[in-house]
């Protein structure tokens, strides 16, 4: 790691450590949206915009938050418009509906576009200033509308996170809102509301909450707060992941795999994420892979390549979800846990490769990722322009 690296990061480091960042009031279990009304008509609220997707309203998954909301008396709109990545376009036409309905209350209802697409939409109307001028860390000066979280599958933790990701309509490259006022109120985790996720879709939201867990776990900034986070959302994950995607109306491990991908969330909005997300980001920015899908595939290689600096921390996963003992030495665990992840991949029919992401590509993404993640991501292992080639070339197609 260069000097420079060095210095960024011993400076990102203490800001994070001293911004509070609350935590979600959670309400969970099956038909737990149905208790949203009630609880909106408590912050008195008049009108609020529900945030989410024409697939998911046309599939009439909304009917048990709209009934809730009528008979708590709260009056709503519904913005249906966001899209996988969501754009700044689409914030802006989010905030549009804002201010022409008189809205005074955002409900977020569906994955995590829809939620960091709200996150923007709250804190941009309030604070009177485009979305794309909040791109970076702590820029919003003013809370943002009381706000909601309905979350629809288990992966981003959005509704647990600081952050939010959105894309650029000209460059298609992904950007962050970072800053604790983009914190939901309240988040539902309502299993029920899950269970008819097509199973690519529960494999690789739940890879995703995997890469978030295992990236803060080995993360430079992680705490005994932090892993403790990651270590319960791991065991979900590997207890409960392939079961689902075989039983998807299991809603024991539906609801199992929605606190996990909440508690992923709390343990990278303090310790953060690696070189999985860096790549991913770019990856999908560029080629509109799916995140999920993107993380899935980078994981292992990514955590093969790390192996050196955390082989304690990686043999105490491998033991925490079952694969050895103690009595085993430290790098023979840790190349199980390596290796169970590219075994979950195969049982979840995750490919080893991403079709759309080609060799004549790795160069473009290795410095995009690299330009996201040195100096703000406190990695366990610094990948050399030739490592990260090498690395990138086991998962793009030729």
């Amino acid at each position: 790691m260069s000097l420079l690296n060095t210095i960024k990061i011993s400076v990102a480091k203490p800001i994070f450590k001293l911004v509070h960042q609350p935590k979600a009031t959670t309400y969970t279990g099956p038909g737990s949206v149905k208790k949203l009304g009630s609880i909106v008509n408590s912050y008195n609220l008049k009108k609020v915009l529900i945030v989410t997707d024409s697939v998911l309203l046309g599939l009439g998954l909304l009917d048990g938050l709209k009934k809730s909301l009528e008979e708590s008396n709260v009056e709503y709109v519904i913005y249906d418009g966001v899209k996988p990545d969501p754009t700044f376009t689409i914030v802006e036409d989010g905030i549009s509906m804002i201010k022409k309905q008189g809205c005074d209350g955002v409900i977020a209802f569906g994955g995590g576009s829809a939620i960091d697409a709200a996150k923007v939409m709250s804190v941009a109307y309030t604070n009177q200033c485009s979305p794309a001028q909040l791109k970076g860390m702590l820029k919003v000066k003013k809370k943002g509308l009381p706000f909601f979280a309905v979350p629809t599958t288990a992966g981003t933790g959005s509704e647990a996170t600081l952050v939010a990701v959105i894309s650029d309509p000209v460059t298609h490259q992904k950007v962050t809102v970072i800053d604790p006022k983009v914190i939901p109120q309240v988040a539902v985790l309502d299993p029920e509301l899950t269970t008819g996720l097509p199973a690519h879709i529960t494999s690789t939201t739940a890879m995703d909450a995997l890469t978030h867990a295992i990236e803060a776990f080995i993360s430079e900034y992680a705490t005994e707060e932090t892993m403790q986070y990651s270590r319960v959302s791991i065991k979900m994950i590997y207890s409960n992941l392939v079961h689902s995607y075989n039983n998807p109306t299991d809603l024991d491990a539906r609801s199992a795999l929605l606190e996990a991908s909440y508690y992923a969330g709390l343990a990278f909005s303090k310790a953060f994420i690696g070189y999985v997300h860096a790549f991913s980001h770019n990856i999908g920015g560029a080629f509109g892979i799916p995140h999920g899908l993107a993380n899935a595939v980078i994981l292992p290689h990514v955590i093969e390549f790390s192996k050196p600096n955390c082989i304690d921390k990686l043999a105490e996963l491998a033991i925490l979800v079952g694969l050895g003992s103690k009595k085993e030495k430290p790098e023979v665990l840790a190349d199980k846990f390596v290796q169970s992840i590219f075994d979950l991949n195969r049982n979840l029919n995750i490919p080893e490769r991403l079709d759309k992401f080609k060799m004549k590509d790795i160069k473009k993404i290795r410095e995009a990722g690299f330009k996201e993640c040195h100096g703000t991501y406190p990695v366990p292992r610094y990948l050399t322009a030739k490592q990260a080639d090498e690395l990138l070339s086991k998962v793009a197609s030729n």
